[in-house]
């Protein structure tokens, strides 16, 4: 499970959501260093959320497999409602209470007029199983975006999201790695996994994610 490369909308500090938002030239740096850490798997499906950003991210690495990619809608970001698309200090200025809850409560928060983590969490699970279930023995790589993985770690490490402070959000094209059995137990491999970005690695801004 990859999140995007850098976009236009992490460079000004903006929360995008399912609004559409270029990379950055670092971005695609950064996709195409990815894509080179993931030859070293036999890759055989790649999913990616339908946002350009992550399309753009998963194509190095199709190109790298000589695979197609499988755009699946239901990878995509959080709906962001009214915050989309607006920087994150005018987001707290505007939605001090709401934010917060992003920022402290994670697990209830629901962005003003978008979706709830608990209802993205619903899709992303809803989602993820059905792509398991169509690839029983296969490696898939699915390239998706920061709150997505994010709601993923917390399944894979059994951490509630009333305790979403212990787990972080992944930085760019970083990497995620998780070995499914065919009666549902995993293993977590990696989480988050960047060094192949060395000092090209990009994080969400501290103290407002």
């Amino acid at each position: 499970m990859v999140r995007h490369g850098q976009s236009v909308t992490n460079l000004e500090k903006r929360f995008a959501g399912q609004i559409e938002t270029p990379l950055t030239e670092l971005g695609h740096e950064q996709a195409e260093a990815t894509a080179r850490f993931l030859d070293s798997y036999r890759i055989d499906r790649i999913y990616s959320s339908d946002l350009s950003r992550a399309m753009d991210t998963a194509r190095y690495t199709a190109v790298h497999q000589d695979l197609e990619i499988i755009p699946a809608k239901g990878f995509r970001e959080i709906n962001a409602g009214l915050w989309a698309m607006k920087q994150y200090e005018e987001i707290l200025a505007k939605y001090p209470e709401s934010y917060g809850m992003w920022l402290h409560d994670f697990g209830r928060a629901h962005p003003d007029g978008g979706e709830s983590v608990l209802e993205l969490s619903e899709r992303i699970n809803v989602e993820l199983d059905r792509v398991l279930s169509e690839n029983r023995g296969k490696t898939v790589a699915v390239f998706t975006h920061a709150t997505p993985v994010r709601i993923m770690g917390f399944k894979w490490f059994g951490i509630p999201l009333t305790e979403a402070e212990r787990l972080p959000f992944c930085s760019n094209a970083a990497v995620s790695i998780v070995e499914y059995e065919d009666d549902g137990v995993f293993r977590v491999i990696e989480y988050g996994y960047d060094k192949h970005h060395g000092t090209h690695k990009t994080d969400l801004p501290k103290g407002i994610v």
